[in-house]
């Protein structure tokens, strides 16, 4: 406690606090059973195929850090969010985490940091937080530095400049807070490594297998020099000619970094995406329709050909791409004043 004191005091905002829910083990030292046949989350690292009941998530843990918020809730405006990592107990656990004002603040999981991309999918890991923890807080993202980067992660849906444009304005139209990834605004790809540039241990112990989170760990990409001008030296990981294409320097308008600027004005000027309760809507299949408030209206097209809504208020999007006359072309979105929806 007198490490985060000495932090406190030193003026921080607050505490990321990495997989949160592992701070404890079973006091009997107790094996994890196996994981039922299918469930592994990856099928050649030995963790995966545990389930991890004895060496996470346990109950002293909870008690715990029901002190880390007591201790900083003695100091103003300060906030924790924690990395839930629990399998196919991830939403409950988060809920848990986040319920009544004595837990976290927020929480997030890898929920939607893994290959799902279907409307019943995003619906689903939203509306379970909220049956856990109607009173709770979420925290939403896309990427982070142990996953895949997204454009890459779902390329079989859409090109990653259709990808990231997307996933951009879904994101920021979810209720609770928004993490991006560095790199994660430029529409960047994941990287591909040979073995002997990886530096992340796992891909090294299990190559060729399962190659490390290396690839989306690449240095941030800010001009077209070397190193993308993260360095003048030589990074601890390559930055290659796919990445460096996508620098900042090298975005002006109508670029992805333009659209997160426009997108993320656009939140900041509504008070129903940034506080609006979340209603979701009865939708044709591949569109994902919700309401934040009773003021605004949220259509995303994850399918490949055109969808109508035939709900869709007249009148001007807030923020649209591919919508005209209720209708979204393949990975087209429009963000609309509820009206009559």
């Amino acid at each position: 406690m007198e490490n985060l004191r000495f932090w406190l005091d030193r003026g921080v905002d607050g505490f990321r606090l990495d997989t949160v829910n592992y701070y404890f083990h079973d006091r009997q030292l107790r094996s994890n059973p196996a994981l039922p046949p299918g469930m592994a989350e990856f099928d050649t690292i030995p963790y995966f195929f545990q389930d991890h009941i004895h060496q996470k998530t346990q109950a002293e843990n909870l008690t715990f850090v029901e002190r880390l918020r007591g201790l900083t809730d003695s100091y103003a405006d300060r906030a924790m969010v924690g990395e839930i990592s629990a399998g196919h107990r991830a939403r409950q656990v988060m809920g848990d985490y986040t319920r009544g004002t004595n837990r976290l603040h927020m929480a997030y999981s890898f929920d939607m940091l893994g290959p799902g991309f279907s409307p019943g999918h995003f619906q689903g890991t939203i509306e379970a937080f909220f049956a856990a923890a109607p009173d709770g807080w979420p925290a939403w993202a896309f990427s982070n530095h142990d996953t895949p980067r997204h454009v890459s992660r779902w390329s079989d849906h859409g090109t990653p400049e259709a990808l990231a444009r997307l996933s951009a304005a879904l994101l920021l139209s979810l209720e609770g807070s928004i993490y991006l990834y560095q790199g994660e605004e430029l529409g960047q790809t994941e990287t591909e490594l040979n073995f002997e540039k990886l530096r992340d241990p796992p891909g090294i112990t299990f190559w060729p297998d399962y190659k490390g989170r290396d690839g989306c760990r690449t240095p941030m990409v800010w001009d077209d020099s070397a190193s993308g001008g993260f360095t003048t030296g030589t990074p601890w990981l390559p930055v290659k000619v796919a990445q460096r294409a996508q620098n900042v320097a090298a975005q002006g308008p109508g670029s992805v970094l333009d659209f997160y600027r426009r997108m993320l004005a656009v939140r900041r000027r509504s008070d129903a995406l940034r506080h609006g309760k979340t209603r979701f809507l009865d939708a044709p299949d591949g569109l994902l329709a919700f309401t934040r408030g009773d003021q605004v209206l949220c259509l995303f097209n994850l399918s490949a050909g055109p969808l109508h809504f035939a709900d869709a208020p007249k009148g001007a999007p807030l923020f649209a791409e591919g919508y005209a006359n209720g209708k979204l072309q393949g990975l087209g979105f429009a963000i609309l004043p509820s009206g009559a929806a």
